[in-house]
């Protein structure tokens, strides 16, 4: 599905799989819910979303007795995400379509059955419910443009380290990691074993640490999980100085109690994902010098576009020059070749302007955002405009990232618009981020068969041409 040119559209198939005897744990209790994996939107960031499973009803009195599923998604106060979806668990034949409005960080969702019937019945595959959601979430455009890195970890930690600590009631560290898009900031995860909050009670805390030299303000997204305790915790921080940022993991009792699956093998694993945000003004550049007509030819332009209520003048004959469809349109007959006007109502004024902007060989894009120099390719794309769809896919190529290669294999894939120097230049570094072990964002948005192609891709060694043979 497209962006329009006020809003972004995040296309999102994912699924949840809960473990029968985690979900007969909440069988009995009020509001007892059990959160799944989270999941980062590819092309709107910082948005996190999941399915939580509530076995005995949630908050409301009158869903006691029932089981509800909700998608959870992560809002901000200055971001509404609007959703519709589809939610279902194949096995029962359960499908439920929703279309929900996200002002606030929540949970929207719907009632499954009762819950003695949950338990009983056709949810449960080898002990194992999966529940599915497919569907879009769009956002509006951002005004402020944001520079973004995804960051990831996984840590193993001794369960003698952990227990020693204990004693002490001292912290753990991990190795930091370097953020190379931001000059002088690393993270790391710390955990305290054995913290006593206000009420005198032993609680294990966990954190996620900044370390910032430079920058002076750093949003982050992120969330931790210990599979095996099906543990899953979000959290959204601005970091101003260098600290840490975290909640309570558990019980220091449960922490160390082997029926509460947090160590496996004598090792607790915990993992991190999340994205940084900066906001940052970029200027954007294109060798736009070879325009179809000299900007000195100002004068005698005969073709009128209206774009709302704004209206930008141009020589026909450029239109005509730079595009096949501009060409057949003004050449046919049509109304538009006979008023010599054409009404644009699909793209945003700033999009038709910059384009013809650059048809005269003059910078207009010192101010875009990423985002819009995609609608800016689609705007050329319709209108068959290969001048600025080769200049659009160079800059597009240089400016390949972790935060934003799985949004450009999606929007240059074959089954998408088609763009294939871009589309095989986003693969080769999504296989090199692969390899290197970088985070990427939004990774798991990408087609399975295309990630298992990737995947395979990697145990192949590239070698050059051997001119001695």
């Amino acid at each position: 599905m497209n962006s329009s040119f006020n809003e972004i559209v995040c296309p999102f198939e994912a699924e949840w799989k809960f473990h029968k005897a985690d979900l007969l744990v909440l069988k009995d209790l009020e509001d007892g819910c059990l959160s799944g994996k989270y999941y980062y939107a590819y092309n709107i960031h910082g948005l996190q979303y999941c399915v939580d499973i509530f076995p005995n009803g949630d908050k409301v009195e009158k869903r006691r007795g029932e089981t509800w599923a909700f998608l959870y998604i992560n809002c901000s106060d200055e971001r509404k995400i609007n959703a519709e979806y589809t939610l279902s668990v194949e096995s029962a034949s359960y499908s439920e379509s929703l279309i929900n409005v996200y002002e606030k960080s929540a949970g929207h969702g719907a009632y499954v059955c009762k819950t003695a019937e949950f338990f009983n019945s056709k949810f449960f595959v080898d002990g194992e419910l999966t529940i599915k959601v497919k569907g879009t979430l769009k956002a509006e455009r951002p005004l402020i443009s944001k520079i973004c890195t995804p960051i990831s970890m996984q840590w193993k930690i001794k369960e003698e380290d952990l227990k020693s600590k204990k004693e002490s009631s001292g912290c753990l560290y991990s190795k930091r990691i370097n953020v190379a898009l931001f000059s002088g900031v690393k993270y790391y995860i710390a955990i305290r074993p054995n913290k006593i909050n206000d009420k005198n009670e032993s609680t294990t805390q966990l954190y996620l640490h900044l370390s910032m030299e430079k920058e002076k303000k750093i949003g982050a997204v992120f969330d931790f999980s210990i599979d095996s305790a099906n543990f899953n915790c979000n959290v959204q921080n601005i970091f101003e100085e260098s600290l840490g940022c975290g909640f309570v993991l558990c019980s220091t009792e449960d922490l160390f109690d082997p029926t509460k699956r947090y160590f496996v093998n004598g090792v607790l694993t915990v993992n991190l994902n999340g994205i940084l945000m900066v906001e940052k003004d970029k200027i954007i550049s294109l060798n736009c010098k070879n325009g179809l007509a000299s900007t000195a030819k100002k004068n005698n332009k005969d073709f009128l576009i209206v774009i709302g209520d704004k209206k930008l003048k141009v020589h026909k004959q450029v239109l005509k020059d730079a595009s096949l469809a501009f060409a057949g349109m003004l050449q046919s007959g049509m109304k538009e070749s006979i008023e010599n006007k054409m009404i644009i109502e699909d793209f945003e004024f700033k999009i038709v302007e910059a384009a013809i902007k650059l048809l005269y060989g003059v910078n207009g894009l010192r101010k875009f955002s990423f985002e819009e120099m995609l609608v800016l390719y689609r705007f050329a794309d319709k209108y068959e405009i290969q001048h600025i769809m080769d200049l659009v896919e160079g800059y597009l190529i240089k400016e390949i990232s972790p935060s934003n290669v799985v949004q450009l294999i999606q929007f240059s894939a074959p089954d998408s618009l088609n763009v294939n120097k871009l589309y095989q230049s986003s693969i080769a570094f999504f296989i090199e981020c692969s390899k290197e072990s970088t985070p990427v964002l939004g990774s798991e948005s990408l087609d399975g068969k295309l990630l298992v192609s990737i995947l395979l891709s990697t145990f192949r060694p590239n070698v050059d041409t051997d001119n001695f043979i």
